[in-house]
């Protein structure tokens, strides 16, 4: 059973461990645009039943393990930017963007801009889906709440394009890739296409983007917890160990 009790502690020291690295991260991304807050979450392991004897069977618990890291998809605060290509969307919906190994990925994260050859692309690089281009010579680019991307090009004003949305019925099921970026999963469910405005979806908001969702207070109460409950693990395997020698003095074995 000290056996037992000593491998506890040290899921609780693993659990403790990996709680503490999800709630660094959050902290650490308090200032990225479109980041949304990871929660660990964790699940009790498989029982060992020591008598079936009696009114309740006598069952001892094999500890703690991670069991997913979920997604808060709630929106951040809007910041004012004034930058004409940076779009923040205020409801539902993901850009969609082209991954570099040809995946789709998704993200809130809206400061765009042009590349050389006039596609609309996000601060990584990545194309935007469906593709923006911008004719050659063209000034005054600005996206408008319904996503239409409009110029004035060398013939005169124009409307060069629409920016997309996608949605999921689950989106705390999407698997993060980085970059603030999301790519779907079989949790997620798939992508439902539309546009800023219709059928549900959220608006664009020009000149804006959304910044990151962490509560810092929830993740500096997290933080605590994380060690206290690390240091609570610490002191339960630091007696088990010193009840093991007690039990080896006498015994010589390990009960």
């Amino acid at each position: 059973m000290l056996s037992i009790a000593l491998n506890v502690s040290q899921t609780g020291i693993a659990a403790a461990d990996f709680s503490l690295d999800v709630t660094g991260n959050n902290v650490a991304n308090s200032n990225t645009v479109g980041y949304k807050t990871a929660r660990a979450e964790f699940q009790d392991l498989f029982y060992q039943t020591l008598s079936l004897a009696g009114p309740a069977a006598s069952q001892a618990g094999l500890g703690v393990s991670p069991a997913a890291v979920t997604g808060n998809f709630n929106e951040g605060a809007t910041q004012q930017t004034g930058v004409p290509l940076d779009v923040a969307i205020e409801g539902e919906g993901f850009l969609t963007v082209t991954l570099p190994d040809g995946r789709a990925g998704y993200t809130r994260r809206g400061n765009l801009s042009l590349d050389a050859a006039g596609n609309l692309v996000t601060t990584d690089g990545f194309l935007l889906q469906p593709a923006v281009v911008v004719p050659p010579g063209s000034t005054n680019v600005a996206i408008q709440p319904d996503g239409t991307v409009t110029a004035l090009t060398p013939t005169g004003p124009a409307a060069v394009g629409r920016v997309g949305l996608v949605r999921f019925v689950n989106p705390a099921g999407l698997l993060r890739v980085g970059d603030t970026t999301f790519a779907e999963s079989p949790g997620s469910g798939p992508g439902t296409t539309g546009f800023p405005g219709e059928d549900g979806f959220g608006t664009l908001r020009p000149g804006a983007l959304e910044g990151s969702n962490v509560d810092l207070t929830t993740e500096l109460v997290n933080l605590l917890v994380a060690q206290r409950v690390f240091t609570a693990n610490i002191q339960a395997l630091t007696v088990g160990n010193a009840m093991i020698q007690a039990t080896l003095d006498v015994t010589g074995r390990v009960v």
